[in-house]
């Protein structure tokens, strides 16, 4: 493994988890290093040489080259992978507007998750780091609380209606139902927009503990409730993919 390479990501993140997939996919090793909100940010800043703007996980930092984004994380492992290509030839633009439909259901599920933590302080306790002593995490939530208000703030998760969130979240979700019909994947075969649509789902409902572990507060929190009973069929067509295709991860 080249020790240049490493994805920097926080391991309950549907955008982390979009670009280790990929990257575990194609079977390219790296080594893995969780990111702390907040107090990690200058030196992920220092290691992206970006001073200014926003500034967010997973990075991969390979031979000097900064690839900040899962959709361009993927887009290199696929060009440096050993597995089934996620980005067949001719299908990139295709992928790529499935990607764009992804990112707008995150984001507005990420906005309602915001608001969900910001009013639960068991799944803030459980957000704490773990080096933080039992006896003291009780203490230490009101760091957790601050860390709901600077993502919040961050990403601008007030700025909408819950309606409107809603809204987005479902025009993205009747269009995979649309897409799948009868169909085990998206396109032709599996690809990174099978991946992108159903890492997304994580904001409707989490997916099993052996893929992202959470705790049961952080569960609850993260379970959108009305779609998760509405979209049960995408929920289950997303849990026999990550059956079918999430293969172990290649490093921690």
């Amino acid at each position: 493994m080249p020790a240049s390479r490493r994805l920097i990501g926080l391991s309950y993140s549907p955008w982390t988890e979009k670009a280790r997939w990929a990257l575990d996919h194609q079977r390219v090793e790296y080594a893995y290093e969780e990111y702390l909100p907040m107090l990690g940010e200058p030196l992920l800043r220092a290691r992206m040489r970006t001073l200014r703007g926003r500034v967010s996980v997973p990075v991969l930092l390979e031979d000097g080259e900064v690839y900040a984004d899962s959709f361009e994380i993927a887009l290199r492992a696929d060009a440096l992978g050993r597995g089934p290509r996620l980005f067949p030839e001719g299908t990139v633009e295709a992928i790529r507007t499935w990607n764009e439909r992804a990112e707008r259901l995150s984001s507005a599920g990420r906005a309602l998750l915001l608001a969900r933590l910001a009013e639960d302080r068991e799944a803030q306790r459980e957000s704490l780091p773990p080096w933080i002593p039992r006896g003291a995490r009780s203490l230490a939530t009101p760091l957790a609380a601050t860390a709901v208000g600077y993502l919040a703030r961050k990403y601008g998760a007030t700025a909408r209606t819950r309606a409107d969130l809603e809204e987005t979240m479902r025009e993205a979700l009747h269009a995979l139902r649309g897409a799948l019909q009868e169909r085990t994947t998206i396109l032709e075969r599996f690809t990174y927009a099978d991946v992108t649509m159903a890492v997304a789902l994580q904001l409707v409902k989490p997916v099993a503990d052996r893929y992202i572990a959470l705790g049961p507060a952080t569960r609850r929190a993260w379970t959108h409730e009305p779609f998760a009973a509405q979209f049960g069929d995408l929920l289950a067509w997303r849990d026999a993919l990550y059956e079918r295709e999430r293969g172990p991860r290649v490093v921690g």
